[in-house]
């Protein structure tokens, strides 16, 4: 049987503005039939023995992984074994990458400065798979040139939700054909032996879900405002 897998995901450990934390995002999972997961905040690895044997418990593999901000652009890394601080500049990356890891070109079409576009080409040889995103409709959807790219070197996609909001979770997953562990997922979507599962967003659907992160990333700008404005002092006694 394959196994459901999202292999791109936020949660609050990192932003502070998602609604839930990786125990409540791999409750959620659990419930709706995943069994691959990796949590991948931005520039900082949410992984621990704890949460691995958290999610080992309902079923579910979690893979290390982090979405890394290099010169600028966004790129996935799983399983690697240095720390984020390390992996500044694409010759970092070059230099630092092992047989183990796997490196995947997150949304890399999207009209985003993050977004690796051009780039992408230029290093193409550091990838071994692409991202076909969730935020996608009919009529609008940057997917395609990645689509024709991953045709065009032989790359595998990899559907994922790129969740930051509850509601994103499902939208695209992927189905993996492989044994529930690290390296033999991996290496299963290095051979392509992977299959997306997606369909277009309504346009209603977009704009919820562009709503949902905009209102929460407002709400969690706020109270980090507040949470940096200083306390009046309170005087003990009476009037000097």
């Amino acid at each position: 049987m394959p196994l459901k897998a999202d292999l791109h995901l936020h949660t609050r450990e990192r932003d502070r503005f998602i609604t839930y934390d990786a125990r409540d995002l791999i409750d959620r999972a659990a419930r709706s039939g995943f069994h691959v997961l990796s949590i991948t905040n931005h520039d900082a690895v949410t992984f621990s023995a704890d949460l691995e044997g958290y999610a080992r418990e309902r079923g579910i593999l979690l893979i290390p992984g982090v979405e890394m901000t290099i010169e600028g652009k966004h790129v996935l890394l799983y399983n690697a074994d240095v720390t984020p601080e390390r992996l500044r500049t694409f010759a970092d990356l070059r230099r630092l990458r092992r047989p183990e890891w796997l490196v995947v070109a997150p949304h890399p079409f999207f009209p985003a400065s993050y977004a690796l576009r051009s780039r992408l080409l230029e290093e193409i040889d550091l990838f071994e798979a692409i991202e076909l995103s969730h935020f996608y409709t009919r009529r609008i959807d940057f997917n395609r040139p990645a689509i024709r790219l991953a045709t065009e070197t032989g790359l595998p996609l990899v559907g994922t939700s790129d969740s930051h909001v509850i509601r994103q979770l499902g939208t695209t997953f992927s189905l993996i054909e492989s044994e529930p562990t690290v390296a033999s997922v991996l290496q299963a979507i290095r051979k392509g032996q992977i299959r997306v599962e997606s369909r277009p967003l309504a346009l209603r659907e977009c704009a919820a879900i562009a709503g949902a992160m905009a209102v929460a990333d407002c709400r969690g700008g706020f109270r980090s405002l507040v949470g940096r404005v200083p306390r009046p002092a309170i005087r003990r006694g009476g009037p000097s």
